[in-house]
């Protein structure tokens, strides 16, 4: 006969006692352990019976633990399983040479467990309530070393096996079994010899032995429900750790690529010395007043600086083209870095020597005495500072690169002539520091464009609504620039603001933006 071995997990404590068990079917009391053993999924799913929800039934009649199966989650899992990641998310026809396909491609382990329930005689299953068939069932053998021994039904790997009540049941990972074992979803991806290496993989089981109804569904909703998703900000900050993987080297094409050089862009910011966001950048996630999430910070970069041209629109000024563009700047990662930290830079001095109302008001709000160091800071990287928001840095962040992408593309700017490449001895600080220092000395038109921009969006009201006394034309103005629809308007107000103070070049870019993006002036 067929048998697996398996491990015997031995999880239970004393308070568990005073849980309030029933006697019998469906909250009876559970053993005290469970198994864990591998098994491959052809295998697996020939043995398994899954119970879905059904629709048409009330809740309480209703005996189904699982989802309704999706077939396109399993067919993602199996683009997973032979492709691993990035490659699986991303479509081949957005790639823009198709023999980068071996170099993207990596393992797509499936660590995570199958969870199951293997049936005793005296479980009912099915519309009819059947007690599972004595020559269908697995017997399990517990042993004295802390294994067990599964023998497993005669005759379940011949064509002919077709029981009425199927020996085990799926609790969780139904999407991935049916991956593993039905390759119909996607055929052209896989070849015969693939195909067939599907049916004898391996994947993890946990099995419990004659649960209950109740306790399956209580496991169900543990495990899809209690654990808290992963911060984005945690998710982009193992990019690093893949260096040696190609596709992180990528600026244009899917959006892996771009997320991937905009947290560069961000640590870079994050622990440069000159950089008005050093240390302000929460890489982990969380909140904090004056902060802003390294997530919220890559998809403001991936939005308004690394996105592809299209003729007609805002286009980003570190990202691709379609085809050939003139002004393309083809540059490094440093170089990009360098920009950024200028332009914020230029627009922290301005607003620290500004003596706008807004800024004047947000300095007497503040603890700090006046004229101290921290208190020139407070307009902005206080707390009461959208520019201290993520709403806030995105708009600048667009500003700039709007602004000076329309000016590039008008050729009035010398962004060209910022030749720098990294010597071999540098760090990451050198290096950053020295392309600072070229871009400077470089593009001296560019920086004085910034400059100026920067000088007249520190005249703007950068205040959140709270700081603004309620009942005034200044509190409806900063109060329409909450929540999603907050964005649009606070990138328009700062557009106008620039069409009425700045210089004409700015002012004339601004108007067309105004249009371009569909705001009225």
């Amino acid at each position: 006969m067929p048998e697996i071995t398996a491990l015997i997990v031995k999880q239970w404590l004393d308070e568990w006692n005073e849980v309030n068990y029933l006697p019998a079917p469906p909250r009876g009391e559970p053993k005290r352990h469970f198994y864990v053993f591998s098994m491959n999924a052809y295998d697996l799913k020939r043995l398994s019976g899954i119970y879905r929800r059904d629709p048409k039934k009330p809740p309480a009649d209703d005996e189904g633990i699982q989802r309704r199966h999706d077939p396109e989650r399993s067919a993602e899992i199996l683009r997973y399983i032979r492709d691993g990641f990035p490659l699986s998310r991303i479509n081949p026809k957005r790639l823009v040479d198709p023999n980068e396909i071996p170099s993207l491609r990596m393992p797509g382990w499936i660590p995570g467990a199958v969870v199951a329930n293997i049936l005793i005689g005296t479980d009912k299953r099915g519309p009819a309530q059947h007690s599972p068939d004595p020559i269908h069932l697995i017997e399990v053998r517990d042993q004295n070393d802390g294994t067990a021994k599964f023998i497993l039904p005669i005759g379940f790997e011949g064509e002919l096996w077709a029981p009425l009540i199927h020996p085990i049941e799926i609790i969780d990972g139904q999407h991935r079994l049916w991956a593993l074992e039905n390759t119909d979803n996607e055929p052209s991806l896989f070849t015969d010899t693939v195909d067939q290496q599907l049916k004898s993989f391996q994947i993890p089981v946990v099995a419990f032995h004659g649960l209950d109804r109740t306790w399956q569904a209580y496991l169900f909703y543990t495990i899809n429900q209690l654990p808290k998703k992963v911060d984005q900000s945690l998710v982009f900050d193992l990019y690093p750790l893949l260096r040696d993987q190609e596709w992180l080297e990528r600026v244009e094409g899917p959006e892996v690529y771009r997320n991937s050089r905009a947290q560069d862009l961000v640590i870079l910011l994050w622990s440069h010395p000159q950089s008005p966001w050093k240390d302000r950048i929460l890489r982990h996630g969380g909140r904090a007043k004056g902060q802003v999430t390294q997530a919220s910070f890559i998809r403001s970069l991936v939005a308004a600086f690394i996105k592809t041209y299209d003729a007609g629109k805002t286009g980003g000024l570190f990202g691709a083209y379609r085809g050939t563009h003139s002004s393309e700047l083809d540059w490094a990662r440093e170089q990009q870095a360098a920009f950024l930290i200028v332009a914020w830079d230029m627009l922290r001095n301005a607003v620290k020597q500004s003596r706008a109302p807004w800024a004047t008001s947000l300095r007497e709000r503040s603890s700090f005495k006046s004229g101290s160091p921290e208190a020139e800071c407070v307009p902005f990287e206080g707390p009461d500072s959208l520019l201290a928001t993520d709403q806030g840095s995105r708009v600048f962040m667009f500003l700039i690169n709007d602004i000076i992408k329309a000016l590039l593309d008008a050729e009035q700017l010398d962004l060209f002539n910022f030749r720098w490449a990294r010597r071999g001895s540098e760090d990451d600080v050198e290096a950053l520091t020295r392309a600072i220092s070229d871009l400077k000395k470089q593009a001296p038109i560019t920086i004085g464009m910034i400059e100026s921009l920067c000088l007249t969006l520190s005249g703007f009201d950068w205040r959140v609504a709270s700081a603004v006394p309620n009942g005034t034309p200044e509190y409806d103005r900063q109060a329409s620039f909450r929540g999603s629809s907050g964005y649009k308007a606070l990138r328009q107000y700062a557009l106008t603001h620039i069409v009425d103070h700045g210089q004409p070049i700015l002012a004339d870019v601004s108007k067309v933006l105004l249009l371009t993006l569909g705001y009225e002036a």
